[in-house]
């Protein structure tokens, strides 16, 4: 009777072979369900519709259904929370906005976008703006700032949430300036349409829901607060053109999973939606909110969401905006 000893290092490294083959043929099979995008924002707003517009092709791509969940709430902290706790097999992934991170720093949120997160890929860069109602009395946006400083806390202006970059740009230049004003929080960029038309506003900072409006004539662009203007609109100055030290980079369109998702299946969503962005359908409503597809992979997302997670920390705090 022959015994036969094995090295334990040889033994281990047996055992290690086997778990990278047998996750290797997991991964290689991914996906085999539908998949899930958790949207923090409310059905119908410009993340949702480009999206949703862009996951159409890249199901097709992946051969699996690609399912919308929009989960509104907290300036998208409900999507995030919920995302979080997900399992990191590639089913569930998320959008990240701006408001995602900034949210982190005002109150107090189960979760941390550099630690928790897994970066998939960036799709869009896009923009915000102040606007007014065609009708509104307001035809520049030094008339509405006149009236602001000369009837503190009158005027009422909408954003898609507490905690999103569009309230940060409010805040910031209500601080540089000494305005009051009041925030009026909605659930969605496209809550925030109806409203300002509805009257229950007085102006509204927004992110590109304002475009279709503005085309059509019934909003009017007063300002936009990121670093250039806007081709569409080339007679809306930026806030520093007007002398405020404000100028926002503002993204809506990044994809993310749980902390913990594989590199395999990170690296084939983001080449399917990589492929999908030359999709006429997907560059059609990017078109209708004037967005611009940029594409930025796994590494480049993460520098970003570390840029963007200390300047709005840095921002969030000089002006004082913590919840306590």
């Amino acid at each position: 009777m022959r015994i036969y000893c094995f090295d334990r290092r040889i033994l281990g490294g047996l055992v290690f072979l086997c778990l990278i083959t047998l996750g290797g043929t997991s991964w290689a099979q991914y996906p085999t369900k539908p998949i899930s995008v958790i949207i923090g924002l409310a059905a119908g707003g410009g993340t949702d519709v480009i999206t949703r517009a862009l996951s159409d092709p890249a199901s097709k791509i992946l051969g699996q259904p690609i399912v919308i969940v929009n989960k509104p709430g907290g300036g998208t902290a409900l999507g995030l929370a919920t995302l979080k706790n997900e399992k990191p097999d590639g089913y569930t992934i998320g959008t990240l906005g701006s408001g995602g991170i900034i949210n982190t720093f005002i109150r107090k949120l189960p979760y941390d976008v550099v630690k928790d997160f897994t970066p998939i890929m960036s799709f869009s860069d896009s923009f915000g703006g102040v606007v007014v109602r065609a009708d509104s009395p307001y035809k520049t946006f030094k008339q509405l700032i006149d009236y602001v400083k000369k009837n503190p806390g009158k005027i009422k202006y909408g954003t898609a949430g507490v905690g999103l970059v569009h309230h940060l740009a409010m805040e910031q230049l209500a601080d540089q300036e000494k305005l009051k004003w009041v925030n009026v929080p909605f659930k969605s960029g496209g809550e925030v349409m109806m409203g300002m038309l509805g009257g229950h506003v007085d102006a509204a900072a927004a992110a590109p829901d304002f475009v279709p409006y503005t085309k059509s004539g019934k909003l009017r662009l007063l300002a936009v607060y990121v670093n250039k203007r806007l081709p569409a609109f080339p007679d809306s100055p930026t806030f520093k053109e007007l002398g405020y030290n404000v100028a926002m980079r503002i993204t809506t369109g990044a994809l993310i999973g749980p902390k913990g998702l594989p590199r395999p299946i990170v690296d084939k969503l983001a080449d399917a939606y990589k492929k999908s962005m030359d999709d006429p359908k997907f560059r059609t409503a990017m078109q209708s909110f004037e967005n611009q597809p940029v594409y930025r992979g796994p590494e480049e997302l993460a520098k970003d969401i570390q840029e963007w997670n200390d300047s709005y920390g840095r921002l969030v705090r000089q002006l004082g905006l913590k919840e306590e």
